[in-house]
């Protein structure tokens, strides 16, 4: 059985990812938790876990869209048969409570976001090199999925992490330090409808990540400038062509 954690405050968001989920999952057996009255995402997705009975859990923001709905169970569930943990965008080095700041060659994933400036849509690749990259440290929290056994181990730290950022980070790397395996998967192609805010808040709770894992991170001895490679689309058709999984002949 697979159970979905979402946590939402608009009631148009929670329809529709509810939605999208049970057309996805179809017969599949399955549960959405829905957390309304969140005090911050790792209380919420904590008390989501104690009401959750699935042996896969997933946990994903109200603003998701699947670009590939109905491919997602099969490839879903078969990475869930050789990691533990999986999510859309990662670091196999993390060096900062921003997984993304390790830069290339240590990120891997891809985002489709709105863009409206110069397209309508744009997808941010972070490294596509396969359908699942291991060895990953940290995720984005916009969507990962976990076995039952990873949270009978590891919790959501809803004491330092009382807000809504820097929950994800602290999470995956958690999960990574207590010996799971931790990918990201490259063909289940997402749009998100939000951008992350780096702002006075988010710096509060890198602080108090840094405070926590700092000893554990693997500090560079250079940040290297790099940039990431995006492309404009016009439709959401043209992002699934530029996202789908590739299957090349050499």
């Amino acid at each position: 059985m697979i159970s979905i954690i979402v946590c939402s405050i608009n009631e148009i968001n929670a329809q529709t990812i509810h939605q999208h989920y049970k057309n996805m999952l179809g017969d599949e057996p399955h549960e959405i938790i829905s957390i309304r009255d969140a005090r911050s995402l790792a209380e919420a997705y904590n008390r989501g876990i104690d009401r959750a009975v699935g042996d896969i859990l997933i946990f994903s923001h109200d603003d998701i869209e699947f670009l590939d709905p109905a491919k997602w169970l099969s490839r879903l569930k078969a990475h869930m048969v050789n990691f533990d943990m999986v999510g859309l965008a990662g670091t196999t080095r993390l060096i900062w409570p921003n997984w993304a700041k390790a830069g290339p060659p240590y990120t891997f994933g891809q985002i489709a976001e709105p863009e409206g400036k110069i397209k309508p849509y744009r997808v941010m690749s972070f490294s596509t090199p396969g359908p699942a990259v291991p060895n990953i440290q940290g995720m984005d929290g916009l969507f990962f999925a976990v076995t039952r056994q990873v949270v009978q181990k590891v919790r959501f730290d809803e004491k330092t992490f009382d807000g809504f950022h820097c929950y994800d980070t602290d999470f995956t790397f958690s999960v990574f330090l207590a010996g799971f395996k931790l990918a990201v998967v490259t063909d289940l192609p997402v749009m998100h409808a939000s951008k992350g805010k780096y702002d006075a808040k988010w710096e509060f709770y890198a602080d108090r990540f840094l405070l926590k894992h700092r000893a554990k991170l693997s500090f560079p001895k250079s940040i290297r400038p790099f940039q990431y490679e995006i492309v404009g689309a016009d439709t959401k058709e043209e992002l699934l062509e530029i996202m789908a999984p590739q299957d090349f002949q050499w």
